[in-house]
């Protein structure tokens, strides 16, 4: 015998776009292993942003340290 199964999910955006409010319906225990589901993914996500963004600041700050074009030198003989 094989079990399913299965969970309603309705997402809405709040606060202008930038939170969204996720609804599940289904058996309990399937809410709570679809919560903690998304929850890992938020978290996930979250910490994938913030290295993003400190790579980036990381790059600025080398692009602002290198020093200007470099002209070609001559070998010395």
């Amino acid at each position: 015998m094989e079990w399913m199964s299965q969970a309603l999910l309705t997402v809405d955006a709040v606060h202008a776009g930038k939170l969204v409010e996720i609804t599940g319906f289904g058996r309990p225990a399937v809410q709570r292993r679809v919560k903690s589901v998304l929850l890992s993914l938020a978290s996930s996500h979250r910490e994938q942003r913030a290295r993003a963004e400190k790579m980036e600041q990381r790059e600025e700050f080398l692009k602002a340290q290198a020093p200007g074009p470099q002209v070609p030198q001559r070998p010395v003989a």
